[in-house]
């Protein structure tokens, strides 16, 4: 029990902190550059499902 709550604790950790580089990574100042920012962020959160199926946390 203690070691899904660390494990999930951990799983959201990493995907808040990729989520932050993301969203601080692009600075949007035009239209284009906020769908490019979304685009990216969507990118990310897909990355960290596919490290977390490789792994083998469900």
């Amino acid at each position: 029990m203690v070691g899904d709550i660390i494990s999930f604790v951990l799983r959201i950790t990493l995907i808040v902190t990729l989520c932050f580089f993301a969203w601080r990574f692009v600075k949007p100042r035009t239209q284009l550059m906020r769908v490019l920012r979304a685009a990216l962020l969507v990118l990310t959160l897909l990355g960290a499902l596919a490290v977390l199926r490789v792994t083998g946390t469900n």
